[in-house]
């Protein structure tokens, strides 16, 4: 695929991926002030090394912060560290996963390669940039139990790591939570942003108005399922198949990682205070 280049207000981006087919084989990094935030996947770098040295070169990177451990997010952390000597920071409960490794399926490493470790320091909770303004750490669970969010309220702007992805999920890793998923839309949500940057989309233009979309479509996807649990006895196979069809390729080509059925798992999971007791079915119906 090689590397597509982004620009969005003060913002720079680079998007890489070893496979042009889908959206889940791409990622990006962003360069906003002189912090770089994530840093592409480890198979990547030979196009991911251009744009850090162009940017290191003007305006400059001084240091690299990570939205969460996964190897598409922090995969060239080392290999930056080492051609610019600067820190990484990344969220605490990421820091001994980048130095001591971390298991991964055989699938992301096919894709996005094995990641070397790395010494991190903590992130703060507020990072001054070089322009004077800052980024505001805000804690976003679900898709990994480590990641964050980082907000820039002077320039509008949230850096969302993977909260976003796409606005009517249809899969859910094993590991993922959509209760917990919910809760930091929620959060993230009470902050004021217009425009989302994602780790994999790019730029999401109105993005906080398509992030509340997404978390509505999972409440009402979360009512569904749990009235047709547990007051209509619908077995999980059978909700699976009528809300969400079959299992598609991203089950077959992730050993079952990827599925609808962990989806609708996790949503049996929520409380009343995670989903409403009944949904829309229309709006759990919606694929994406």
């Amino acid at each position: 695929m090689g590397s597509q280049r982004i620009e969005h207000g003060p913002v720079a981006g680079c998007r890489t991926g070893r496979y042009g087919g889908g959206l889940n084989t791409q990622a990006v990094c962003y360069r906003i002030g002189r912090t770089l935030i994530d840093t592409g996947p480890p198979n990547q770098w030979t196009y991911v090394r251009p744009f850090v040295e162009a940017e290191a070169e003007s305006p400059g990177i001084d240091r690299v912060v990570v939205t969460h451990h996964h190897e598409d997010h922090a995969g060239n952390a080392r290999a930056i560290q080492e051609l610019l000597d600067v820190p990484v920071y990344a969220p605490a409960g990421s820091l001994d996963r980048l130095r001591d490794g971390f298991s991964i399926e055989t699938y992301r490493w096919v894709v996005w390669g094995r990641p070397a470790p790395v010494d991190a320091e903590p992130v703060p909770d507020v990072l001054s940039l070089s322009d004077g303004t800052s980024l505001r750490t805000v804690l976003a669970p679900g898709h990994a139990d480590d990641m964050v969010c980082y907000l820039s309220d002077d320039h509008d702007l949230l850096f969302a790591g993977d909260l976003f992805l796409t606005p009517q999920p249809k899969y859910l890793r094993y590991d993922e939570d959509a209760p917990t998923l919910i809760r930091s839309m929620h959060r993230v949500l009470d902050h004021s942003f217009t425009d989302l940057l994602c780790g994999h989309r790019g730029v999401v233009q109105d993005g906080h108005s398509a992030l509340r979309k997404k978390v509505r479509y999972l409440e009402a996807l979360c009512g569904v399922i749990q009235r047709r649990y547990r007051a209509d006895k619908q077995s999980v196979d059978a909700i699976t198949r009528d809300l969400l069809g079959s299992e598609g390729m991203m089950y077959y080509a992730s050993g079952g990682d990827f599925s609808k059925r962990n989806l609708v798992t996790s949503c049996l999971t929520a409380t009343a205070d995670d989903s409403p007791a009944a949904g829309s079915t229309d709006a759990a119906r919606g694929g994406g």
